[in-house]
């Protein structure tokens, strides 16, 4: 019979995420492998899809959908998702109309920028989706050779 298990339920939680996002990423790999670009386009479509119904999950816990609320929202599940305590982001409020999440790992590993940006399409969703109001995009990019990620949070402007 196997010791038991003297991890902390906190070390059985990030090994259980890391084996995860390995896995993702080894499914992303072979994806875009056998498909190339279209493949690319695929993962986009899925995350896409996987943002709709996560964006459907955080309208009921969400009281408000402003920028502060929506990129708070975003952080949380940047947080939850991490590899380990040495993923480090940080939330920072540029102004009331611009807020970006520092990330300073990618916590899938990324060397190709257009993965990147098909996988945080979920991202993208979740914050369109919530509020109409607000755009998403990636400034800095590890997977471009940036020293940390920039995920940017911004109100549009009134169209005139």
């Amino acid at each position: 019979m196997p010791d038991k298990d003297e991890r902390t339920l906190e070390k059985v939680y990030r090994s259980a995420v890391s084996g995860l996002y390995a896995r993702l990423r080894s499914n992303y790999d072979f994806i875009y492998r056998k498909m190339g670009d279209e493949g690319i386009k695929l993962i986009a479509d899925m995350s896409r899809e996987y943002g709709l119904s996560v964006a459907e999950r955080a309208r009921k816990r969400l009281d408000n959908n402003n920028i502060d609320s929506v990129a708070g929202y975003l952080l949380r599940i940047f947080e939850t998702v991490s590899r380990d305590k040495k993923y480090f982001t940080q939330l920072i409020k540029v102004s009331d109309v611009k807020i970006v999440i520092k990330a300073s790992e990618c916590p899938l590993r990324f060397d190709k920028p257009e993965m990147c940006l098909a996988h945080t399409t979920m991202e993208k969703t979740v914050v369109e989706e919530l509020n109409p109001d607000l755009t998403y995009r990636i400034g800095k990019s590890i997977p471009a050779g940036d020293a940390y990620c920039e995920h940017i949070i911004e109100k549009l402007p009134p169209e005139r």
